[in-house]
């Protein structure tokens, strides 16, 4: 991995709008190593076809290098320097080799995607009776990465169910319309004062159910996530 970092004489971190030298270093060999130094100064710029050309023979040098470390940026150089896959990481003061390490490790951190949780209702009984079950109040108050659509919708899809008792503290605003697009009725009961028990079951019965596999059901992903369904 390569890393830039923007620096004064006494190795201060700059901001990309003055004067110094970038420095790239890399860890080819499991240490950090400053392979390349860059002088480089944006301090005074005539025009924007100025910052244009600056930006162009600085990261001409890059190579491989991905990544800037500087004070500040914003504006038309922090464009200039995305269009060319060039990252940048804002840091203050003075620049000592620890620094490339945190960076690294939390730009490894930041590509590792969470495992995806798949939640889905248990039958209860024998599969003839077509019978499930989920406690959503718990499962949601537990896992704020879980939300009620992600869970229910694939389900109601693909399952032909014949009763679905879903525990919830109330009932999420896509619910009834997805309910009728499915063919699908809902009796609501209360349990306590802030707890609710939602039994969903086909308006007729049939061991066909293709069609709901073909329904568009847009905004999936954003459904209720928190102490509730």
């Amino acid at each position: 991995m390569k890393i830039a970092v923007f620096i004064d004489e006494y190795s201060h971190i700059l901001s990309f709008y003055d004067s110094g030298l970038v420095e790239i270093y890399s860890d080819d060999e499991s240490t950090w190593e400053c392979v390349n130094q860059i002088p480089f100064d944006m301090s005074y710029q005539r025009d924007l076809a100025d910052v244009q050309l600056k930006i162009n023979m600085l990261t001409s040098e890059f190579e491989d290098c991905s990544l800037l470390i500087v004070e500040n940026i914003k504006g038309l150089p922090l464009a200039l320097l995305q269009e060319k896959g060039i990252g940048v990481w804002k840091f203050s003061g003075l620049f000592l080799p620890e620094l490339l390490d945190f960076v690294k490790e939390e730009l490894e951190k930041a590509l590792i995607k969470p495992e995806k949780i798949i939640v889905s209702p248990t039958l209860i009984g024998c599969e003839q009776e077509a019978e499930y079950e989920i406690d959503l109040f718990s499962l949601l108050g537990e896992n704020s990465g879980l939300n009620s659509m992600d869970i229910l919708i694939p389900f109601m899809k693909e399952t032909n169910f014949k009763k679905l008792q879903i525990r919830c503290s109330h009932l999420p605003k896509w619910f009834d319309r997805v309910l009728e697009s499915f063919q699908l009725v809902s009796k609501l009961e209360k349990i306590e004062s802030e707890l609710f028990k939602v039994t969903v079951s086909p308006a007729r019965w049939s061991e066909d159910i293709s069609f709901r596999q073909s329904i568009y059901i847009p905004g999936m992903g954003g459904g209720c996530s928190s102490g509730g369904c």
